[in-house]
């Protein structure tokens, strides 16, 4: 997952050389995670003097724990690149408590519209629910909201089940760490 990125605004050039704006830096990665799925908490990056082909460090807090991934200038103009594959890849990514977590806040933004359903479904089990016509149609006349109520949650490795009395639903971990339904029985 290789992302080049324009920080043009936050580059100040000085000579061959320049200065990154960490902060202009900061929004950009939180922006690219957003637009890949990616759920950070944070983004640390510094303001470093660099030149084209310099290489520094920014810290992503990913579930509590932090991840260091290089960025490399691949110009004087201010572009850099820089891989989110540590960071999605990294040990927080297997972590039960926050994948517990995660799967949590997918159910309460269920819980709150039963018609996320179809956005937190994968694209297999979204197009069973639409079969021929509107998910959200779909969801709307086959589930009630909230979809389960004082469910057990259970994560093994990729895959885990909310399940109440009514209903198991069935997710699994996408390659961008998050995660999405499989299943509603």
């Amino acid at each position: 997952m290789k992302r080049v990125a324009l920080i043009a605004a936050g580059l100040v050039l000085a000579g061959c050389g320049g200065k990154i704006d960490g902060d202009g830096l900061e929004s950009e990665i939180t922006k690219d995670a957003e637009e890949r799925g990616i759920v950070i908490d944070g983004v640390d990056c510094p303001s470093p003097e660099t030149e084209m082909g310099a290489t520094f460090t920014c810290t992503v807090t990913v579930k509590g724990q932090d991840s260091e991934f290089d960025v490399v200038q691949t110009d004087d103009d201010g572009n850099v690149r820089y891989d989110f594959g540590g960071v999605v890849e990294g040990p927080a990514v297997n972590d039960v408590e926050a994948d517990k977590a995660s799967i949590e806040a997918v159910i309460d933004a269920i819980d709150k519209d039963i018609t996320a359903l179809c956005d937190y479904a994968t694209r297999e089990f979204r197009k069973e629910l639409a079969a021929d016509g509107s998910c959200a149609e779909a969801v709307l006349d086959k589930y009630d909201s909230p979809l389960v109520e004082d469910y057990q949650l259970s994560v093994d490795g990729d895959n885990a089940a909310a399940t109440d009395d009514r209903h198991t639903v069935t997710f699994e971990r996408q390659k961008n760490g998050s995660w999405l339904i499989t299943d509603v029985r």
